[in-house]
């Protein structure tokens, strides 16, 4: 019998932009689709496969896939998350969905062929540069051929990231492989801090290129894009994230 003390799970209010804190401090749930999510939720339906959503938080994608008709395995580090993204999804919904707690893309695993499509929205500004390889070739071997990787990241130009914008240019200058690792995300955006891993990879287009390329994808878009949705002092310049849509052959 359930202890009447104890309340439910429930998802937290949004923020004033309508981004939904999570439960384990990694950051926020984006509660609109972006230009690439949407793109997952649409190719979803006709994948090769059942769909992966990783670090799915409360369901702003997986919900949408799932009602285009899609399978759904949705991941998230947090139980919580998964257990009122479940309750979230119409009854109707749940015989295609499929919840998986597990930390990708080391305490996650898939036969290999298996996924027709996998979004990575807004998790791998949490990953070093050599889990970021891990987890593209990972999700290489999880895809049937003709399935898609669709990611999402945050990039350097953030306004809460300008004064590490030197040491980025730098690095870049220097040929510096990961130029966007931020190690004290709290010096540059204090307000956050405690919402945040200290840890912060802000990734360009050059590093995701080199990366998946390098995994065996074939690249079919690969761009910045602005996040009017971002909260005024993160905005700078329309350049805010970065997507990628890649291809197993």
């Amino acid at each position: 019998m359930p202890n009447p003390s104890e309340e439910p799970l429930m998802m937290p209010p949004p923020e004033p932009n309508g981004f939904v804190r999570t439960l384990n401090s990694m950051g926020y749930m984006s509660a609109s689709l972006d230009p690439f999510s949407q793109a997952f939720t649409e190719f979803a339906p006709r994948a090769p496969g059942p769909c992966l959503d990783i670090g799915a938080a409360y369901g702003v994608a997986s919900l949408v896939a799932l009602r285009n008709g899609a399978s759904v395995i949705s991941n998230d580090i947090d139980e919580r998350h998964l257990k009122i993204l479940s309750d979230r999804a119409p009854a109707s919904d749940r015989s295609r969905l499929t919840l998986a707690v597990g930390d990708f893309p080391d305490k996650l695993d898939f036969p290999q062929g298996s996924l027709g499509a996998v979004l990575i929205c807004r998790v791998m500004h949490f990953f070093d540069g050599p889990k970021i390889e891990r987890a593209a070739e990972k999700v290489m071997g999880w895809l049937a051929p003709g399935g898609k990787i669709f990611v999402v990241n945050e990039t350097p130009f953030l306004r809460t990231a300008l004064t590490f914008f030197p040491t980025y240019e730098a690095r870049l200058k220097a040929g510096d492989p990961w130029p966007g690792v931020v190690e004290n995300v709290g010096a540059h955006d204090p307000k956050r801090a405690n919402i945040l891993p200290s840890l912060m990879h802000l990734l360009d287009e050059k590093t995701l290129r080199r990366v998946f390329s390098k995994a065996g994808f074939v690249i079919e878009r690969l761009e910045m894009f602005p996040r009017p949705d971002f909260a005024p002092d993160i905005q700078l310049d329309g350049r805010e994230s970065i997507g990628l849509v890649g291809r197993k052959g």
